[in-house]
């Protein structure tokens, strides 16, 4: 492609990136949507939300308006075909012909290969089912029957460990005998509409041993590797999805080939690489953490400059933020920057965005206000209970530092805009 090319193609609109939801439509405006050929970084301390945040707007939502785009699409192009049918007028077959090829034109094609060191397969899609309960079906709580508590309260949060029967009722007394806290028959029917109307369509089908029966738009991948082996897979991937360009050159009696370029099967095709975390990567013979990650942010910008790949990074902050210096030098606009994440160097370098994100209303903070804005009460209760936010600190594309406030539902994978 030369810059006329895609010129052309940027102003038939293939430049426009996989929106990210309502709940984080600031952010995705910011950042124009998740686009081809980007690395997006995503830091937090541990149990921060950084999880939540890639897979609601990285991978949920660019997913569902995948699905929910195509299938209207797919409605529209049985509808034209079933008019070519009755329809024998040479002009206006010609119309109808030009208005198929159209809509086959704008289907979208879009696959996630998430690399998952710390969750299994089967606990993620308890996540994406109590975040489909929730989005599809309106759930929030579960009433518990009469008599009966959880923590002392009537109800319980929707959320997997629910789902997965984890949690036990209330005993009058600690030697009482425990009884699981179990899902109704009715939610059960939902859950398995979900699963088939929602679940498969993302992560494919296995069966009972665990093997894959069908395809869905997630590769999940569970067992760790090295930032090496990582690259042999994607290598082999992106030979199955294209083909790589060499030129031949000759040099004295030697003959080699230097590798110039990628065609992809489908230029439109999304490829967003997820790497939950990247500490959990294997280290590469000899290498110290820092080594290892930065050789894998490495191996992401070979990828994204020469295959159009996009990758989302996941990694913890150091403990820089709590440090009481720090804290008392910020004030009430403390928040993590890219000088804050933990275990390298190059990340700030390769990637297009770095977010962070931060919790204000976590006691060792000890913070009263936030940017200019109380977030306690004067008897110290918290006046925005599920506030995060989140903060774009570098961008190679557009203005930064911004700042996002958000509402964030962890336990439904699911963020909500806040407006104070």
């Amino acid at each position: 492609m030369n810059l006329i090319q895609a010129y052309l193609a940027g102003q038939r609109g293939s430049n426009r990136g996989l929106p990210m939801g309502e709940g984080l439509k600031p952010v995705s405006m910011a950042i124009n949507g998740v686009q081809r050929g980007r690395i997006y970084t995503v830091a937090a301390a541990p149990k921060g939300g950084k999880s939540t945040l890639v897979d609601d707007g990285f991978v949920i939502e660019p997913a569902v308006y995948v699905l929910d785009t195509n299938a209207k699409i797919n409605a529209s192009l049985e509808a034209v075909s079933t008019k070519l049918q009755t329809v024998t007028d040479a002009e206006t077959r010609h119309t109808l012909n030009l208005e198929y090829e159209q809509l086959q034109s704008e289907l979208l094609e879009c696959e996630f290969i998430y690399n998952s060191y710390e969750i299994d397969r089967v606990s993620k899609e308890f996540d994406f089912i109590a975040h489909f309960l929730n989005k599809d079906h309106g759930i929030e709580v579960i009433t518990l029957p009469v008599g009966k508590t959880y923590k002392g309260k009537t109800t319980v949060p929707l959320a997997s460990d629910y789902l997965k029967g984890e949690l036990e009722y209330d005993t009058v007394n600690p030697d009482d005998p425990r009884e699981i806290i179990r899902v109704s028959d009715e939610l059960f029917q939902l859950i398995k509409q979900v699963y088939s109307a929602r679940i498969i369509p993302l992560f494919g089908e296995y069966n009972e041993s665990g093997i894959k029966v069908s395809k869905g738009m997630i590769i999940f991948l569970e067992n760790k590797d090295n930032p090496t082996g990582v690259r042999n897979y994607l290598l082999d991937y992106a030979k199955k999805n294209g083909t790589f360009l060499y030129k031949t050159s000759t040099k004295g009696d030697q003959t080699f080939q230097r590798m110039i370029g990628y065609k992809p099967n489908n230029p439109k095709k999304y490829v967003i690489v997820v790497t939950d975390h990247l500490r959990k990567l294997l280290p590469e013979r000899g290498f110290k953490m820092k080594e290892t990650v930065d050789k894998f942010s490495e191996y992401a910008v070979e990828f994204r400059n020469t295959c159009n790949f996009t990758f989302v990074h996941i990694i913890h902050l150091n403990r820089a933020v709590s440090d009481i210096g720090r804290r008392q030098y910020d004030d009430d606009r403390l928040f993590p920057q890219s000088d804050d994440i933990k275990e390298t160097g190059n990340l700030s370098e390769d990637s297009n965005y770095i977010f962070t994100m931060f919790n204000p209303n976590d006691d060792k903070y000890n913070l009263k206000k936030h940017f200019g804005t109380a977030i306690r009460r004067p008897d110290n209760t918290l006046m925005y209970p599920f506030m995060r936010t989140i903060h774009l600190v570098e961008s190679r594309h557009c203005v930064c530092p911004q700042h996002f406030r958000v509402n964030m539902y962890g336990n439904v994978k699911k963020f909500s805009p806040l407006t104070i």
